[in-house]
C-alpha cells in the first residue's frame, strides 16, 4: 500500500532576495579581486625591496674595488713620474736596477669591473624608471655613464701600450738583462750604473708616451671619484626608499 507524502509548498523568492544574493556574490568577487591585487602588490614591493638591497650591496663591492683602483692609479702615476725623471739623466748616470724596475712596472694596468648583474636586472624590471625613483634613476644613469667612460679609456690605454710594446719597447731595454728580472727563481737585475745607449729621439718618443699615460691616468682618477660619488649616493637613496 502506497503511503502518501505530504507536499510542502515551494517558497517563491521575491525579486529583492535575488537582488540581495546578486550583490552579495558581486561583493565577494570584487573583494577577492582587490585582495588578490593587494597581495600581488605587496609581493612585488617585497621583491623590489629585496632586489634593491642587493643592488646596494653590489655598489658597496664596487666602492671597495674603486678604492683599490684609486690607490693603484696613484702607484702607476708615481712610476711614470719616476721614469720620466730618470729619462732626463744621461744614460751612464742611470741606475740599471731602478730603470728596469720602472720599465717593467709602467705598462701595468688593471681593469675595473663593476658588480652590475643586480643593477641590470632591476633596470630591466623598470625599478629605476617610475616616477618615485627619478633621483635614483638619475644617479644610476650617471654611474653607468662614468663606468662606460672608464671602459673606453682603459681600451685607449691598452691600444696605446700594445702598439708601443709591439714596436718600441725593445729600443729601450737589453733583453738579456730583462730576462734576469723575470721568471722563477728570480735572481734580480744586477746593480750597476749606466744602461744601454738610448737616442735622444727615442727618449723623446717615450716621454711623449708617458705624457699620454699621465693624461689617461689622471682622467681615470676623476672617473673613479665620480663613480665613488654616485655609488654612495645610490646606496643612500636606496636605503632611504627601503
Amino acid at each position: 500500500m502506497e503511503v502518501p507524502h505530504p507536499h510542502h509548498p515551494t517558497h517563491k523568492k521575491k525579486w529583492s532576495e535575488y537582488l540581495l544574493e546578486f550583490f552579495m556574490l558581486f561583493f565577494a568577487v570584487t573583494l577577492g579581486f582587490f585582495a588578490e591585487n593587494i597581495r600581488e602588490h605587496l609581493a612585488e614591493k617585497n621583491k623590489t625591496k629585496e632586489l634593491l638591497e642587493v643592488v646596494a650591496k653590489d655598489f658597496e663591492k664596487d666602492i671597495n674595488s674603486i678604492e683599490f683602483h684609486i690607490k693603484f692609479n696613484d702607484y702607476r702615476r708615481s712610476i711614470c713620474d719616476s721614469l720620466d725623471s730618470l729619462l732626463q739623466i744621461p744614460n751612464d748616470k742611470i741606475e740599471q736596477q731602478l730603470y728596469y724596475h720602472l720599465m717593467l712596472e709602467f705598462p701595468h694596468m688593471s681593469k675595473f669591473t663593476s658588480f652590475s648583474k643586480s643593477r641590470n636586472e632591476a633596470e630591466s624590471k623598470g625599478y629605476f624608471t617610475n616616477n618615485n625613483n627619478l633621483e635614483l634613476a638619475n644617479s644610476i644613469h650617471m654611474y653607468n655613464y662614468f663606468n662606460g667612460e672608464l671602459d673606453a679609456f682603459f681600451q685607449t690605454e691598452m691600444n696605446t701600450l700594445s702598439n708601443y710594446i709591439d714596436n718600441k719597447y725593445y729600443k729601450y731595454i737589453d733583453p738579456n738583462i730583462l730576462r734576469k728580472g723575470k721568471g722563477l727563481p728570480k735572481k734580480g737585475i744586477p746593480y750597476k750604473m749606466g744602461i744601454k745607449k738610448i737616442s735622444d729621439v727615442e727618449i723623446k718618443e717615450l716621454r711623449v708616451l708617458l705624457v699620454t699615460k699621465f693624461d689617461i691616468i689622471d682622467y681615470e682618477r676623476q672617473l673613479f671619484d665620480s663613480l665613488n660619488f654616485y655609488a654612495n649616493k645610490s646606496i643612500q637613496l636606496i636605503e632611504k626608499e627601503n
